[in-house]
């Protein structure tokens, strides 16, 4: 358990795991491979052109391979197309050269990285060649993630023999090409499990392996409104720029070109970053949805029972604003943590949000809510906010809880909303500190709220009842529950809650509950949460958007996966650019926003067992 998976134990991951399905073909091969431990992948690749024999139809799978070759093999073996190269990509291999349509296609599909020379008659070395097998099955990500934890194996024999340094023989090239073809076609998935403590554990998987060319834009804008996207976008087409907009999370984003080359991106790039715009280079796919994978998922498997927590929070943990996943579980000293729901342009919280009983906001009685009971048990519904004031001189309805007021709505405003209520001053209000009203202002708004206590907030007949009733002096009771609507029990005893939708295994069928159809049937990063038949709560991340490491999945998808890991009920959280998982103060999956790790309103932190700790 010493040592850890890097380059090396990924190659023998693959490796080991295509080694027990060669198939015995008993076609006739070079006359010098007979005996040989790779003959049967030497005819493999032999066999359907992949790899040339020499004058002599001999293979010498003894002899060095150089890189020109080595490349060419693995750029036919992954069935990309191999097209004519539009200029020389390195100073030493020039555009007639027969290699360099291949090293074309391996620049375009991200297996070669740009350099100024590529030294096409040197020999490959052994780890450069894994390192380019990885990177053409799109599991470069998956490196980084099994260099951090311990193999259930001491690997040092297998680290000391393989000699990464050392020149590589056409015959090991060969099983390494034939292993990369059986990969594709036979369904590759890597799996590797983690206990992350006692009842958390972590499992990662990925399955498939590219098999099209993506391509490159140059990402110009992105924006709330769509009209101010067709804006930009008519003014580029203008100078003749083919121009696509995007609608991912809410946003649209202005993206030109579609190039078959990084460099074409880069070049074009520049010239837009020249005239003053925002610009990034997006890798993507004319249609992520026709084709079946691949697909990265990350799942985290929490038992209540043990004592470990989970809990909601929001912002800092003490007001609501917008901070990344993996700041707030360092700061709560979190096991791991999740993205929670949806939330505004603003930042606000969209949906239902509980924390140790405190309602910090209203549910969307549209869409699913998420609750926790005392011991850990989650329950699915959809909820409504019932919440009254009370005072000696009668009672009123609360219409909501740290939001926007509008007309006739009386607003509750807890400290987890702000400083101040940020309300206009047709309105009145009343703050309220250790149950009793301390302050009643009438047309003024912007109430600051005290840290102890909270303020009402009204408008129209809202207002004249505060201004009638809530007088400084008078005690003020405010009661709130979430109210489901299967009228389940168990309700009474939730004490965090959070939202999300649509609910993913409610009588076999996933409901759109009114989400947008871009975001239930095409593929994206998705996170969700869900329940397993003896209670252990199951948070699911799937990366998405990023080819050729993962594709996303539908809604329908993302349900079957649910069910497939052996949840009985579960529920979609917020995706796309916010899916995060961390473990043990690391993202463990691949973020899909061009600046990576998105800062979000809420977050659902797995705490280890013991006291909860303060808020900071």
């Amino acid at each position: 358990m010493r040592s850890v998976w890097g380059v090396t134990g990924l190659l023998c991951a693959l490796t080991l795991a295509v080694a027990a399905r060669n198939p015995a073909w008993a076609q006739q091969g070079p006359s010098d491979i007979g005996g040989h431990w790779a003959e049967e992948r030497i005819q493999l690749l032999v066999r359907r052109n992949i790899a040339d024999l020499n004058a002599d139809q001999t293979f010498r799978p003894a002899d060095p391979i150089t890189r020109a070759d080595f490349v060419k093999w693995l750029v036919l073996a992954s069935g990309l197309p191999v097209n004519p190269p539009r200029g020389a990509l390195f100073a030493d291999v020039p555009a007639s050269h027969p290699v360099a349509p291949y090293l074309d296609t391996a620049v375009a599909f991200g297996v070669l990285p740009r350099a100024s020379a590529f030294a096409p008659a040197a020999f490959m070395l052994r780890g450069d060649a894994v390192v380019l097998t990885v990177s053409a099955l799109g599991y470069t990500f998956e490196i980084g993630g099994l260099a951090a934890y311990p193999l259930p194996y001491d690997d040092t024999a297998v680290s000391l023999s393989f000699r990464p340094l050392a020149p590589m023989t056409r015959g090991e090239a060969a099983s390494l090409v034939g292993a990369f073809v059986e990969a594709g076609e036979g369904g590759l998935t890597l799996r590797y499990s983690v206990p992350v403590s006692v009842g958390v554990a972590l499992t990662i998987e990925k399955r498939g392996v590219l098999r099209t060319l993506p391509v490159w834009r140059v990402q110009i804008g992105a924006f709330a409104s769509e009209e101010n996207a067709q804006r930009l976008a008519s003014s580029v087409r203008e100078r003749g720029l083919p121009v696509f907009i995007d609608l991912q999370d809410g946003v649209y984003k202005v993206r030109v070109g579609s190039f078959s080359t990084v460099l074409e991106a880069l070049f074009v790039k520049e010239q837009l970053a020249a005239e003053g715009l925002p610009t990034w280079v997006v890798q993507t796919l004319p249609d992520f949805d026709a084709l079946p994978g691949p697909v990265r998922t990350a799942a985290l498997v929490v038992d209540p029972h043990s004592g470990v927590r989970l809990l909601p929070t929001f912002g800092d943990g003490q007001r609501m604003q917008r901070i990344r996943t993996s700041a707030i579980a360092r700061t709560r000293g979190a096991l791991a943590a999740v993205n929670g729901g949806y939330f505004g342009p603003n930042g606000d919280p969209l949906g239902c949000l509980m924390v140790s009983g405190d309602v910090v906001n209203e549910p969307d009685p549209n869409h699913t809510c998420a609750g926790f009971t005392a011991d850990g048990t989650p329950v699915f519904d959809h909820v409504q906010l019932e919440a009254v004031v009370r005072t000696p001189d009668g009672e009123a309805p609360v219409t909501g809880v740290n939001r926007e007021r509008r007309a006739d709505e009386l607003i509750v405003y807890r400290p987890s909303f702000d400083q101040t209520t940020g309300t206009n001053a047709f309105g009145a209000e009343a703050v309220v500190r250790g149950g009793v009203v301390i302050q009643q202002a009438d047309l003024r708004g912007n109430s600051l709220i005290p840290p102890d206590g909270f303020v009402l907030s009204g408008h129209g007949r809202a207002r004249s009842w505060i201004m009638q009733t809530l007088t400084p002096g008078t005690p003020v009771l405010v009661r709130m529950r979430f109210v489901p609507r299967s009228a389940d029990a168990r309700w009474d005893r939730v004490v965090h809650a959070i939202g999300g939708g649509p609910h993913l295994l409610a009588g076999g069928l996933v409901s759109d509950e009114g989400f947008a159809s871009t975001l239930v049937g095409r593929r994206h990063p998705r996170t969700a949460l869900g329940v397993l038949p003896d209670g252990r709560i199951i948070l699911l991340v799937v990366d998405g958007r990023s080819p050729p490491h993962s594709l996303g999945m539908t809604l329908v998808e993302l349900a079957l996966e649910m069910r497939r890991l052996g949840a009985v009920d579960a529920m979609n959280l917020d995706g796309g650019g916010s899916s995060t998982m961390v473990v043990s103060g690391r993202v463990v999956n691949l973020p899909s926003d061009e600046n990576g790790e998105r800062a979000v309103a809420t977050s659902l932190l797995v705490l280890p067992a013991g006291p909860e700790p303060p808020a900071p």
